[in-house]
């Protein structure tokens, strides 16, 4: 009997947060070679990057291009590593920050959580993306938004 689903023995989380400052994001990337490179480490499962604590989207979000990374130099490049992961038989998933954006946390402030102190706990020179969102607020619908878009667009 063969097994309907089977959990990831090599599960790699692809950390990535990357500063709207730094040129020329994923410009010598390819995406053959990256999964290929996954493949011969044994790797069957991967969470791929979506949106960083930074609030920088990796995809060409067509409802949110303000947060497209600005120095994002292949748009594609999400639905490029999820489609050639799964041509090499790895299992992506997509990570998206939720609580932890600086993006979101600067233009919503609204969205912040706040303590009883009225303070959102975040401290001088931190590294800024360390205020949490609260999703009891119109953020969730933002969210929903996001994740429709995504669905959507990386089948």
């Amino acid at each position: 009997m063969t097994k309907r689903f089977e959990l990831p023995s090599r599960h790699i989380h692809l950390d990535f947060h990357t500063s709207p400052l730094i040129p020329d994001v994923g410009a010598d990337f390819d995406a053959k070679e990256f999964a290929a490179t996954l493949k011969n480490a044994h790797v069957n499962a991967i969470n791929l990057f979506g949106r960083c604590h930074h609030g920088m989207l990796y995809y060409d979000s067509k409802r949110f291009p303000e947060r497209v990374h600005p120095n994002l130099v292949n748009k594609n490049m999400l639905k490029e590593m999820i489609n050639a992961c799964r041509a090499q038989g790895i299992r992506p998933s997509i990570y998206l920050t939720i609580q932890w954006d600086k993006y979101t946390a600067e233009e919503h402030p609204e969205w912040l959580v706040v303590n009883s102190e009225a303070s959102t706990g975040q401290r001088p020179f931190n590294p800024g993306f360390y205020e949490q969102l609260c999703v009891n607020t119109a953020y969730r619908d933002f969210l929903k938004e996001e994740v429709t878009e995504l669905c959507e667009m990386m089948d």
